[in-house]
């Protein structure tokens, strides 16, 4: 029984990005093989052009027990997310030869008409085989690359980072305008070939790709990305400095911190090092660089989950000192101990813009610091503050609760000048 006429070789579904990301229809495409490219092109055209109330339902095909539905590509174009979808014979051990030149002769066809539209993004990542590999398809991911003005995210699979795949892709994006992010296929222990990484390093040296993903963090050349990448970053002058998760040590809080004084950034409003591996060193040497560029617009500081202790905090206080405007700091899950809170209190006490503080998972903080915690809450304009209360006593831990809902305008804030700075256990006993 021939079943080849009652099941699609390709389908394309669509959703929209505006409204909840709702479901606005399927394209089935059925003997792709005997469809010209214009016949292809013009069922394609009429599915992007078709009217979203007038779209007509379309019935989840069921996909046969010996086939398999993968999709190989998504891609956003006029706030719609659109993704291809492959059927083809089940996996066994590999894909037969037979099955691996359709999908490539379908790759091909498709991307022919992507090349001609201008797409947002791009996902290439072809999860019904390991290894579909072709120049021709390169060569076509490269042409939607450049002739695309509005693309800013690109995602290739991992065995894209190869030299011979980045020698040919270099040539169509060096010196693109609008990418924003280079994204790869998340691998454990891929490693980039040096030649490799020096494609990748031109492409971004001379393009706006501020964003890279996929490639693990600790690898060789690593440093190599992250001067590159931070050079097209602070190029764009964006306000929020967002270096979430990023493997950052302090060698590369140095590197971040020369080049924060080099150029002369002044204009930082977020500060986000969250999940990185900077101490209270590292820290330290980037406050430094923040103040002497004159950054005294900061309004929220996120530095959870590093490697600071209390020596952070004088650090940190020379900021509070210099920026007026801040609102929010965050320095969970480090080594704070009583200690800190104490130093903190310094800062905190008098303080009229800080309304939140996040020290939560600082294990080290107990109930020793119930009292300085309380005269911080009632002098300042805080109304949250998050802790682990574990080595908390119950009655402090409401005491504090009810204390944070206390109207600001009801609470005796100190008129203060840091020229005389006190910790609020000094305060409590005068």
């Amino acid at each position: 029984m021939d079943n080849s006429k009652s099941v699609p070789d390709f389908i394309l579904k669509k959703r929209s990005l505006k409204h909840d990301e709702i479901d606005l229809g399927e394209l089935l495409i059925f003997n792709i093989d005997n469809l010209t490219n214009n016949e292809f092109n013009m069922l394609i055209q009429n599915f992007f052009k078709k009217d979203d109330e007038d779209h007509e339902y379309v019935p989840i095909i069921k996909t046969p027990s010996y086939l398999d539905k993968s999709y190989f590509c998504k891609f956003v174009f006029g706030y719609k997310q659109y993704t291809a979808h492959f059927l083809g014979e089940k996996r066994v051990t590999t894909k037969p030869t037979k099955e691996i030149n359709k999908l490539k002769k379908i790759i091909i066809k498709f991307f022919n008409f992507l090349k001609k539209i201008m797409v947002q993004s791009l996902i290439y990542c072809p999860h019904c085989f390991n290894y579909v590999e072709d120049d021709n398809i390169i060569h076509l991911i490269g042409d939607i690359i450049k002739n695309s003005k509005v693309i800013e995210r690109v995602y290739f699979p991992s065995f894209y980072l190869k030299d011979n795949v980045f020698k040919i892709l270099r040539e169509y994006m060096i010196g693109h305008t609008s990418l924003k992010c280079l994204d790869f296929e998340p691998k454990l222990c891929q490693t980039v070939p040096t030649i490799c990484a020096e494609y990748i390093n031109d492409i971004i040296k001379t393009s706006n790709i501020e964003n890279m993903s996929g490639i693990p963090k600790n690898n060789i050349h690593t440093p190599y990305f992250f001067e590159s990448l931070l050079d097209n970053f602070f190029r764009g002058r964006s306000i929020n400095l967002n270096l979430h998760d990023e493997f950052i040590n302090d060698e590369f809080s140095l590197k971040l911190s020369d080049m924060i004084k080099k150029k002369e950034i002044n204009y930082l409003k977020k500060i986000d090092l969250s999940f990185n591996k900077i101490t209270s060193k590292g820290f330290s040497i980037l406050v430094d660089s923040l103040l002497e560029s004159k950054n005294e617009n900061i309004t929220k500081i996120y530095m959870y989950n590093n490697k600071l202790d209390d020596d952070c905090i004088e650090s940190l206080g020379k900021l509070i000192k210099k920026n007026k405007n801040i609102t929010h700091i965050d320095l969970g899950y480090n080594d704070i101990t009583d200690k800190g809170i104490e130093k903190l209190s310094e800062y905190i006490i008098g303080n009229i813009s800080i309304k939140s503080i996040d020290l939560c998972n600082n294990y080290k903080i107990t109930d020793v610091s119930s009292e300085v915690i309380k005269y911080m809450i009632k002098s300042s304009f805080i109304s949250s503050i998050d802790l682990s209360y574990k080595k908390f006593n119950k009655k402090n831990v409401d005491e504090i609760k009810e204390l944070l809902k206390i109207p600001i305008e009801e609470r005796e804030i100190p008129l203060i000048t840091f020229q005389d700075v006190k910790s609020a256990s000094k305060r409590m006993k005068e």
